[in-house]
C-alpha cells in the first residue's frame, strides 16, 4: 500500500487562517514598537540642539532662532530624518529662554499621540513636552509615555 505524505488543501487553509490572524493581532504592537524606537531619532537631535545653544549662549549674549548658517550651523532634519527640527526665541527672553522642537514626519506621522516633541528650556529649568499637533498639549501621563519615561 503507498502512503501519500503531505497537506491537504483543508490543511493548508487552516494554517494560512491561523498566521493571518496572529499576524492581524501582532501588527498594532510592532507598529507602536517601531514608532516608540524612532523616537530616539528625535530625542538624539533635540539634545544636539540643546547643546548647540547652550554653547552658543556661552559665547553670545542671546540664543537663536536660526538652525543653519548664522545660527547653530544644524541641519533641520534629524540625523535619520523622521523628524523636522526647529528652535524659535521669543525677543523678550532671548537671554534666557528657548525652546527646541521635533515634528514627525513621513512614515513617522502615524505616530498621533507623539507627532510633536519639545524641550522648553527657561531660567535653566527645563520642560519636555509632547502633543499630535505643535500646540503641545499632551496630558502628564501620555507626554511621560511619548518620552519613554
Amino acid at each position: 500500500m503507498l502512503k501519500h505524505r503531505g497537506f491537504t488543501l483543508i490543511e493548508l487553509l487552516i494554517g494560512v487562517a491561523v498566521l493571518a490572524i496572529v499576524s492581524t493581532l501582532a501588527w498594532p504592537s510592532y507598529q507602536q514598537q517601531v514608532q516608540r524606537a524612532r523616537r530616539a531619532d528625535a530625542y538624539a537631535a533635540l539634545a544636539r540642539l540643546q547643546q548647540a545653544q547652550e554653547r552658543r549662549r556661552s559665547q553670545l549674549p542671546a540664543y537663536t532662532a536660526t538652525l543653519g548658517e548664522g545660527g547653530l550651523g544644524l541641519s533641520a532634519a534629524s540625523t535619520d530624518g523622521h523628524y523636522a527640527l526647529s528652535t524659535s526665541v521669543a525677543d523678550e527672553t532671548a537671554g534666557t529662554a528657548y525652546r527646541v522642537s521635533a515634528s514627525a514626519s513621513g512614515a513617522q506621522s502615524a505616530d498621533t499621540a507623539c507627532r510633536h516633541l519639545a524641550i522648553d528650556v527657561d531660567g535653566g529649568r527645563l520642560q519636555m513636552r509632547s502633543g499630535s499637533s505643535s500646540a503641545l498639549g499632551n496630558d502628564s501621563a501620555t507626554n511621560l509615555r511619548c518620552w519613554n519615561l
